[in-house]
């Protein structure tokens, strides 16, 4: 006799292989670092990416979800029925679980909106295991800096001839038709990093400016602390924040003051550097 196909069985499994792979996908994103980074420097684990990542967590998200309303309306829509009819008619006997369920959905809820304990500990932990990577890598000049072109790149932030940028990432053995290409889709045919290709095409000079602790998590700096790496008066970048209509206190940081004003916090250190750079 030829065996016959158990749904329930099929959708039961599913949900299993789903639930693991989405505890493990979550787990990954939660201490990832953050794009600008992943990005920058081509991380992956277990041979995905950060976006493969995403894209993995996001597919079997709604798998598990289909698959789930599948199996509670569908397969065992008789049984979710008979309850309820049977319920109605008796009376809900389990009012008690009820109440304690949704107070804690509730609380839940609340406290992830409202970022409060134990609910803001778990985040800040995801947070600081994300910013560790910003630790371990030298850093893009500005965010994104990937989804730039060569020819971008060497006339705004290298001021280098476009055709010298080329010929330095030939010299290397780096595959590029043209300049107008952005770094990410070269380092994509080449299977190497944004970052190794900047750190190419960089001239090796030092810095007029003191890069440490402001290229790597500036956000999380106050402007205290970018005017002892600067070398410079608190109230001297507060001034200057001042003047492009930008209220800030020393104790303040960078990624506060950008939140406040609906900008990205490289904006508020791109104003920071001009006038850092206009006054050596």
């Amino acid at each position: 006799m030829k065996k016959r196909f158990h749904y329930r069985s099929f959708v039961s499994f599913i949900l299993f292989f789903s639930l693991f792979w989405l505890l493990i996908s979550g787990t990954v994103l939660f201490i990832a670092p953050p794009g600008r980074v992943a990005h920058w420097q081509l991380w992956k684990f277990m041979g995905f990416d950060k976006e493969q990542w995403q894209a993995q967590h996001d597919i079997f998200s709604y798998i598990f979800v289909i698959l789930a309303i599948w199996h509670l309306f569908w397969l065992n829509w008789k049984k979710m029925w008979s309850y309820v009819k049977i319920r109605s008619v008796k009376g809900l006997r389990k009012r008690n679980e009820l109440i304690a369920s949704s107070v804690i959905i509730l609380f839940i809820f609340l406290g992830t909106m409202y970022d409060i304990p134990p609910f803001s500990s778990f985040m800040d932990l995801g947070e600081t295991a994300s910013n560790i990577w910003e630790q371990t890598g030298e850093q893009a000049p500005i965010p994104h800096m990937e989804n730039l072109t060569v020819n971008e790149i060497a006339r705004e932030y290298l001021k280098i001839d476009s055709v010298a940028a080329l010929e330095k990432l030939r010299s290397e053995r780096i595959t590029i038709k043209k300049t107008s290409l952005t770094l990410k889709e070269i380092a994509s045919d080449n299977d190497i990093a944004p970052a190794d290709l900047y750190a190419i095409l960089k001239p090796h000079e030092k810095s007029t400016i003191p890069q440490t602790g402001l290229q790597r998590g500036f956000g999380r700096l106050t402007i205290e602390q970018i005017a002892t790496s600067l070398e410079t008066p608190p109230e001297k970048i507060i001034a200057k924040l001042k003047e492009n209509g930008i209220e800030a206190s020393a104790s303040e940081t960078v990624k506060d003051i950008a939140e406040d004003r609906g900008v990205h916090p490289s904006e508020i250190m791109g104003l920071i550097r001009d006038d850092h750079e206009k006054s050596l």
